[in-house]
């Protein structure tokens, strides 16, 4: 753990982050963790990577990848608020995540409705993937479209989410020849036609 040079140091934690800190404290003195559950291994990853705790980190990100994943563990550690320099170790759980996503949902017509569900992060590792089978891509161009309407009803986010996040991932050189004429003359107020 990263020491401060403060005779009494005082950290700051929220509510939320209690447990994960005591589990990271209880961790520090006995070399254990009493948890296997992956939402609070995952809090105890981020407290661990905030505060540097470097064996810690490794534990929690070893633990983690060799616990069974399922599609729910996936999401979360994707949608797990975190911060923006993540050690290698976390990066590894994240990349575990993307890739069960990516493998699982390779067929894209057969789970297209369950998708819908998902949230961004998923989407966009999903469609990243590319090992993707879809009969054409214009089904992969509708369901975004589809997708960010529903998730996002204000038309300025959804443009945002669309044009910086979504529309990079769509393989527009395998579209056919009608899709991509429709969306070029078309004047949808989704797409931002200046990016």
């Amino acid at each position: 753990m990263k020491e401060s040079d403060q005779t009494h140091p005082i950290i700051r934690i929220a509510d939320s982050e209690e447990n994960a800190f005591m589990e990271l404290l209880r961790y520090m003195y006995s070399g254990k963790l009493t948890t296997t559950e992956p939402s609070l291994l995952l809090d105890i990853l981020m407290a661990a990577d905030k505060f540097e705790v470097l064996s810690c980190v490794g534990h929690c990100s070893q633990l983690l990848t060799s616990l069974p994943m399922t599609t729910e563990s996936a999401l979360l550690y994707l949608d797990h608020p975190c911060s923006t320099s993540l050690s290698a170790e976390v990066e590894g759980v994240i990349c575990a995540a993307k890739e069960f996503l990516a493998n699982k949902y390779n067929d894209f017509a057969k789970f297209q409705h369950e998708l819908m569900n998902f949230p961004l992060a998923g989407i966009e590792a999903i469609l990243s993937s590319t090992d993707l089978q879809v009969i054409r891509e214009d089904c992969i161009y509708a369901f975004m479209l589809t997708w960010a309407r529903e998730r996002y009803p204000e038309l300025e986010e959804r443009r945002e989410i669309l044009s910086s996040r979504l529309l990079p991932l769509v393989r527009f050189s395998h579209m056919t020849c009608t899709k991509l004429q429709e969306i070029l003359a078309c004047s949808d107020d989704d797409i931002d036609h200046e990016k």
